[in-house]
């Protein structure tokens, strides 16, 4: 939610009246740290991550210049304007995240939250995914 306030303050007030280098210092400043916020431990669904992307695009693509008439896929601006994905930072830091995981001693809590398997029965449906699943 607060991404989505954030997008919607920079592209009323700042996109006509402020270059565009100024943007890319706001978002990479203000928009990717309020997004980016504890992404380690999450679990994202299909629907969260096509959200998240229509969410960052929704910025990026006026910054390129082009509409969603212009049929540029989502690549080929990111390309242009020379920007990693919010989906592919979120994969660095869980990677980064699982690195420091291995290095901790064997008595810290988030490594025995990683390796802990619950005892019992599950409740009936789909299986909830895991953080390790998505890696």
């Amino acid at each position: 939610m607060k991404y989505k306030k954030l997008i919607g303050t920079i592209e009323r007030n700042i996109f006509k009246k402020v270059r565009t280098e100024t943007i890319f210092k706001i978002y990479n400043t203000l928009v990717l740290p309020t997004f980016l916020n504890g992404p380690e431990n999450w679990t994202l669904t299909d629907l969260q991550r096509r959200r998240i992307e229509a969410a960052e695009m929704k910025l990026l693509r006026p910054l390129a210049g082009y509409t969603l008439y212009g049929h540029k896929t989502n690549d080929y601006i990111r390309c242009e304007i020379r920007i990693t994905g919010i989906i592919d930072k979120i994969h660095e830091y869980r990677r980064n995240w699982l690195s420091h995981l291995q290095r901790m001693p064997q008595n810290q809590i988030p490594l025995k939250s990683y390796h802990y398997r619950p005892q019992g029965r599950r409740t009936i449906g789909r299986p909830k995914k895991r953080w390790r699943e998505q890696l």
